[in-house]
């Protein structure tokens, strides 16, 4: 079976193949927030740098150190890196890949995986006419009123019900 998946599986061989279809895959249409955007990290064996890879319609790819913080970023002629491009970095090492992680990110859940042909067999899964809001919306409803007091849960689920009884309601009048 694992043949039969590798044969199937599509071949990747550029930033924006894989950008645009986790982008499109996994945000909405309506999130115009560029801080939601997906963001994978490749980590490659022998390497302490690893590569960050914003997802959106231009492609960002950026060069992270093992000890810098968020927002800081090395120079690819400073790191693990410097005798790649940004353009071909991931896809020369690719047979040296660790890890591949998706980052959590709004409705976004952490995703990872610890080979390269794992990783594509995840991307042949994406659909890319994107996920509509509607099956995001309970994730983003959770992920905003979680331990918030008082129970914003419990507003939201009284909330729900009282319209689908007034719904069942009106509907038993006519």
């Amino acid at each position: 079976m694992a043949k039969r998946l590798a044969r199937e599986s599509q071949t990747y061989s550029a930033n924006d193949q894989i950008a645009r279809r986790v982008y499109r895959a996994r945000k909405t249409p309506s999130d115009i927030d560029r801080t939601t955007d997906p963001i994978l990290a490749f980590h490659f064996k022998g390497k302490n740098d690893y590569i960050i890879a914003r997802c959106n319609k231009e492609p960002e790819i950026s060069i992270k150190g093992k000890d810098q913080t968020a927002g800081e970023v090395k120079f690819f002629a400073y790191s693990d890196f410097k005798d790649y491009t940004e353009k071909d970095v991931i896809f020369k090492l690719k047979d040296d890949l660790t890890l591949v992680e998706l980052y959590s990110k709004g409705a976004i859940q952490k995703l990872t995986w610890d080979s390269w042909e794992k990783f594509c067999r995840w991307l042949d899964t994406l659909d890319e006419d994107g996920v509509q809001i509607s099956l995001k919306l309970p994730f983003l409803v959770y992920g905003a009123v979680k331990n918030q007091n008082p129970s914003m849960q419990n507003f939201i689920v009284e909330a729900v019900k009282a319209a689908l009884k007034n719904h069942k309601s009106s509907k038993e009048e006519e």
